[in-house]
């Protein structure tokens, strides 16, 4: 039996840019993006405190990360930020081999 190959590139689930926001209440951020948008909603991660840690949601195709703030992790209280959340970018590339 042939062993299965793993993508670590996760196409299936995820395109070549993801955006990630930094979000004061995740549920209710999940909550707005699919009333507003239309995003459906992949699934919500608790951490160990039971509180959501990490949410995914798709639109066509692209998956958008929520994540909360967190001054440890150098994630800005949203309050202070200039828009109502950061948000970052995941770009995911194949390595490209030396010749």
């Amino acid at each position: 039996m042939a062993k299965k190959k793993i993508d670590p590139l996760n196409r299936e689930q995820y395109g070549s840019v993801s955006a990630a926001l930094t979000v004061t209440d995740i549920p209710a951020a999940v909550s707005f993006y699919q009333k507003a948008f239309g995003f459906a909603k992949r699934g919500i991660m608790n951490g160990p405190d039971g509180k959501p840690m990490h949410a995914e949601l798709t639109l066509r195709g692209t998956t958008l990360m929520l994540g909360p703030e967190s001054p440890a992790n150098g994630k800005a209280n949203c309050e202070k930020c200039w828009s109502l959340s950061r948000l970052s970018l995941y770009i995911r590339r194949e390595r490209r081999q030396s010749s």
